[in-house]
């Protein structure tokens, strides 16, 4: 697991009521459940993390941690860094811990404007300054320290919640985003349903654009490795044509049955991978019976021949097997949740939903559950390059009992190798009956 997702989360004086500890020992695994009754804080409880661990500014974050009811909340990643929010009167002290030493820390007031305020450290103890006190070992704490220390310590993080909008410092806003929250704001609640259908769209747009632009770089990349030893091809021909007629019968004994193996296993893997554009398709008709042809030239010299381009090609497969795995598996495991419909994916030209009479759909045609689960998926397989936590506030909304079943087994089989996190808040029976060893109750240790 990295270093930089989450090992626990500990809160205190939630709603001035609750204390948890999450979990009570060890730590938080690659897949967490957090269950409790109805208004126990669960899906708050995930939403603070979420805030608390987010470094981008002017995006709601602090105010959000300053206007909820807790006393103290504290996350601690698996690098064993703390992040810790702590009230303090009308201000919220923000603080980084590693290795028992405070390393940034910031009192946010909405109330007072400082760019950076003076802080004295004696011993482990963090002290404000007053202004006409001296003292030598000053260290200068405040905003922009510690946002930039956040970032550099800090999982990638995304927050789908209940009304299954996708937040996340990485995810550009949707372009009404900004009448959507001052709509939100003033309360126009004619208009607030077809704005948030539009913001839906447009982010589920934004996602499929995103995750085809990541498989096409991958592929360019795996495409560029696997031709670096095109040259060598030529090289080894012409040394086997230019080497004397005795030199030529000593080099080397070929095995003639083993290349038209490889040749067979070519040809089925070339097919394969055009399925997604990430290869052209092979036949190898001609070269198996060139091998296998006893008229004018030995086979062996055809063998000779053909055994550095087999190995030039299956070179530049390999180098591409990678991301035909993962497109693959995050094509099939969409279709598993898709009803009377499929999506399909070329790296020519992106991302197609057709119905199963082969007529195109637009992404806009899907249902709730399915637009939900498409974008989370994008999302999840583009997470790849970074530690990222996902945090997923009730999943079981607009998913069937068939989805809750197979939805936390598919998001790991899609992460497999990666460092990514789930944690759900859930009160589902399909979920926990399922991931029994994954749940998380939370349970007041103070009642």
């Amino acid at each position: 697991m990295s270093d930089r997702l989450i090992s626990s989360i500990h809160i205190q004086g939630l709603f001035g009521l609750y204390d948890y500890k999450l979990p009570k020992e060890g730590e938080l695994e690659d897949a967490a459940i957090l269950y409790g009754d109805n208004g126990v804080g669960k899906s708050t409880v995930l939403r603070l993390a979420f805030h608390l661990l987010s470094a981008g500014n002017n995006k709601g974050h602090r105010t959000a941690l300053y206007r909820a009811e807790f006393s103290q909340l504290e996350v601690v990643l698996t690098s064993g860094i703390k992040l810790s929010a702590l009230r303090n009167g009308d201000v919220l002290i923000l603080s980084i811990i590693k290795n028992h030493e405070v390393i940034a820390l910031w009192e946010h007031d909405p109330n007072e404007s400082e760019s950076s305020v003076r802080y004295e450290v004696v011993g482990k103890e963090v002290r404000r300054v007053t202004t006409n006190k001296k003292q030598v070992d000053l260290k200068w704490y405040g905003e922009k320290v510690y946002l930039k220390a956040l970032a550099n310590c800090t999982p990638n993080l995304f927050l789908l919640n209940a009304e299954r909008y996708l937040h996340s410092d990485s995810i550009p806003d949707a372009t009404d985003e900004v009448e959507f929250r001052k709509i939100m704001h003033f309360e126009e609640r004619p208009k607030i349903n077809d704005l948030v259908a539009r913001t839906r769209e447009i982010g589920l747009a934004q996602a499929m654009n995103s995750t085809f632009r990541w498989i096409a770089d991958k592929a360019l990349q795996g495409a560029n490795q696997g031709s670096t030893n095109v040259h060598a091809v030529y090289g080894q021909v012409l040394q086997h044509l230019m080497a004397p007629t005795s030199n030529r019968e000593a080099m080397e004994k070929i095995d003639v049955d083993s290349l038209s193996r490889q040749l067979s296993l070519i040809e089925i893997k070339t097919s394969l991978l055009a399925n997604y554009d990430l290869a052209i398709p092979l036949p190898m008709a001609g070269f198996k019976k060139a091998l296998t042809s006893n008229v004018g030239s030995r086979p062996e010299l055809a063998a000779s021949l053909l055994k550095p381009y087999i190995e030039s090609i299956e070179g530049r497969l390999e180098a591409v097997e990678p991301i035909y795995q993962l497109v693959h598996r995050f094509v099939e495991t969409i279709n598993q949740f898709l009803s009377d419909k499929k999506i399909e994916f070329k790296v020519g030209t992106g991302f197609k939903l057709k119905n199963r009479k082969g007529v195109e759909l637009d992404p806009t045609q899907l249902s709730s559950g399915e637009q939900q689960l498409l974008l989370l998926f994008c999302y999840v397989l583009t997470a790849r390059d970074t530690s990222t936590v996902f945090m997923i506030d009730e999943p079981e909304i607009s998913l069937n009992i068939k989805w809750q079943r197979q939805l936390v087994q598919s998001l790991l089989d899609i992460t497999e190798g990666a460092k990514i996190q789930f944690i759900f808040a859930s009160h589902s029976l399909e979920l926990l009956s399922q991931h029994r060893n994954r749940v998380i109750k939370l349970d007041n240790y103070h009642e």
